[in-house]
């Protein structure tokens, strides 16, 4: 057994395999993607960088189930996220990923601390009385 396992007991937390992506543009197609292949470890810090227009976004938004690619696999925890129907998918984004775009809105009327509390309290994750704390945790992890 790995000691990298996380505790979903997968290596790797998320596998992107041979991936391509293509939209319909007119008649024609464009493929922003084009085979694409990584494993991130548990534990491990990855930047995804490059220049305007180059897919990035597009990789995150099929890491976090928004997206599916044209073809190849994307596994995040030992899930393969092709293989889950919508409605698959939109609940394990609900338990599963939190996103922060680009140019977010925190509710102005609710503190740091209350907006980072308001998805648990959607989600009914964590008992109610332990979401201070493992808010508290979580801002702690990001320096907050």
């Amino acid at each position: 057994m790995s000691e990298n396992k996380n505790n979903n007991g997968h290596e790797y937390v998320v596998q992107i395999k041979d991936v391509v992506k293509s939209f319909k543009v007119g008649d024609g197609e464009v493929t922003i993607l084009k085979g694409i292949s990584f494993d991130v470890k548990d534990g491990e810090f990855v930047s995804i960088v490059g220049p305007s227009g180059n897919g990035k976004s597009t990789l995150l938004n099929m890491i976090t189930g928004i997206d599916r690619p044209s073809n190849g696999d994307v596994i995040v925890t030992g899930r393969n996220l092709n293989k889950m129907s919508e409605n698959q998918l939109a609940a394990w984004r609900g338990e599963n990923v939190g996103i922060i775009f680009q140019f977010f809105q925190m509710l102005p009327a609710l503190s740091l601390l209350q907006n980072v509390i308001l998805p648990m309290d959607f989600a009914n994750k964590y008992p109610p009385k332990e979401r201070r704390e493992r808010a508290m945790e979580l801002l702690d992890r990001v320096g907050l």
